[in-house]
């Protein structure tokens, strides 16, 4: 079984909370709590503390397939409060744990998602300070090509085309366009190989690639 030995889904907290997890994750629940308890249209508090408490019952039962959906849970609340530096980390949790129950495609859904976290971020940084967003640009985009080569391995060509469009505007934002391309012919050609079965070369291509 994958160990954790920090859940990052807690640790990274924007308000530094230091401590032990538990002691991370019971902070952000009394916060979240008195949060919504203020303010009745602070909805993404209390799902965030939900959110929280289905990571604490997910970590108890120790399956790897629950806690990733759980640190997605997480994640996705930690997004909705415009938190990215913590979204970002749950969402490392959620693919470091789908990794590790063998669900290829949900961490490939993942992975996509982190790359298209990190090109956000990217942009903000650079809008706060021309060039800062550099570094985030370059691990969304070494995200983008790990994606694209596992995502080879689908067993499903219809996802590996929806991973494939993903990763391309990604790539696109970032003014890669020539990598970009390369990704969305990539898609197309399976686009057209579902839609008209692989292509059969003829028969003098075939004699003259023999002669060669």
């Amino acid at each position: 079984m994958a160990h954790d030995p920090t859940d990052a889904s807690t640790a990274a907290t924007p308000d530094a909370v230091r401590g032990t997890p538990d002691a991370v994750a019971a902070a952000v629940r009394a916060r979240a709590v008195a949060r919504s308890r203020a303010d009745p249209a602070a909805a993404p508090y209390a799902a965030l503390h939900r959110a929280m408490r289905a990571l604490e019952q997910a970590r108890a039962a120790s399956r790897p397939g629950v806690m990733a959906e759980a640190c997605h849970r997480v994640a996705r609340c930690w997004r909705a409060l415009g938190e990215r530096a913590a979204a970002l980390a749950s969402l490392e949790r959620a693919l470091h744990w789908a990794r590790a129950s063998g669900a290829c495609d949900q961490a490939l859904d993942l992975q996509c998602e982190c790359a298209e976290l990190l090109a956000e971020m990217a942009a903000r940084a650079d809008r706060h300070e021309r060039g800062s967003g550099r570094p985030l640009r370059e691990r969304a985009r070494d995200e983008v090509f790990d994606a694209a080569r596992a995502a080879g391995g689908c067993a499903d060509p219809r996802w590996e085309v929806t991973l494939l469009l993903r990763l391309s505007d990604v790539l696109d934002g970032f003014g890669d366009h020539d990598d970009a391309t390369q990704l969305q012919v990539r898609a197309l050609r399976l686009t057209a190989a579902g839609m008209y079965g692989p292509a059969t070369p003829r028969a003098e291509d075939a004699a003259r690639v023999h002669r060669h």
